[in-house]
């Protein structure tokens, strides 16, 4: 596995990450990993983060804040870890902070072995985490692992595609095989990339062993902000995305966070569990039909305002 390990290279997009380089400074050392194939794109951050990263022997990159792209920028990462020789990519975000020294290695191991070719981590709440955002993390990356190939799409739907940078892994053959991350578009690059893997017949798999700490809090607001993006996404999803069924997993979400919430024994949270649906179902609705909007007020329901902006330049 040790050899295998070390054709493997992490590319972390970074923005004023001060708070974060320690702790991933430190479980990546314990994992023998080089930390020059760790590849930080940093959007100009404006702390003292890119000296850190600097100074602690990371590959470190500058970009514009203007130019970040969810998946332009990753693909930046992707092919200067090609030219470095890295057989794996391992795609992070800074926040996201490993729960032990064995993460990496069940991430890529289900790759190393032939078994998939992309895979992607269970996240854990924050301690802090509130039980809303508890419960999110547990149902969406819950503590059994799963493999998917096209066939599951008729049965699992949308969640067929489930798949997240907060940390993944992608055998860089096939990443490029398929065109890399799509670019220019709002968010769920990571999903899209899955579902073109699906499409050409390649496995990716949950690990639920490889676990990352990472959840948030977001506010009514940040909740809708998010959602609207969703929904512009899904506006403009190619065919890879047929038969993605968004709404019923919506519902059983509710369901299921209603139940949780009445086994905690914390009813007092049921209007604001309301309150977040709603807006949740809201803001995709708004989003979806996004064309019919003007453009001022895409950028203040938008949490990615920037996307906009960058349509608007063009």
């Amino acid at each position: 596995m040790e050899s295998e390990v070390k054709k493997t290279s992490i590319i972390l997009p970074a923005l004023n990450a001060r708070l974060f380089v320690d702790k991933i400074s430190s479980h990546l050392s314990a994992q023998n990993i080089d930390l020059q194939r760790v590849i930080v794109i940093d959007s100009s951050s404006q702390d003292d983060s890119p000296m850190i990263w600097k100074d602690q022997g990371f590959r470190f990159h500058n970009i514009s804040r203007q130019s970040f792209d969810h998946g332009g920028t990753r693909n930046l990462g992707a092919r200067l870890a090609s030219e470095q020789g890295a057989e794996i990519l391992v795609f992070m975000t800074q926040d996201a902070i490993p729960a032990d020294d064995r993460w990496l290695e069940e991430l890529t191991a289900p790759i190393v072995s032939g078994q998939a070719v992309a895979t992607f981590a269970r996240q854990l709440p924050r301690p802090e985490a509130s039980l809303l955002e508890q419960f999110s993390r547990y149902f969406n990356y819950p503590g059994h692992s799963r493999r998917r190939t096209e066939a599951d799409i008729p049965e699992l739907g949308v969640k067929a595609f489930f798949f997240s940078n907060v940390c993944s892994a992608v055998l860089a053959d096939v990443f490029w095989e398929v065109g890399g991350f799509p670019e220019h578009i709002i968010m769920n690059e990571d999903m899209t990339l899955a579902a073109k893997l699906l499409r050409a017949g390649y496995a990716i798999e949950y690990v639920a062993g490889a676990q990352v700490v990472h959840s948030h809090d977001y506010t009514l607001a940040q909740q809708f902000r998010r959602n609207f993006d969703v929904g512009a996404f899904f506006a403009g999803a190619g065919p890879e995305l047929a038969g993605a069924k968004v709404g019923g997993e919506g519902l059983r979400f509710v369901r299921e966070q209603l139940r949780y919430v009445l086994r905690h024994r914390r009813a007092d949270l049921i209007p604001l569990l309301i309150a977040e649906a709603a807006a949740k179902f809201s803001a995709f609705q708004l989003g979806k039909r996004h064309h019919l909007l003007p453009l001022p007020l895409k950028k203040k329901l938008s949490m990615h305002s920037y996307h906009w902006e960058q349509k608007e330049k063009k």
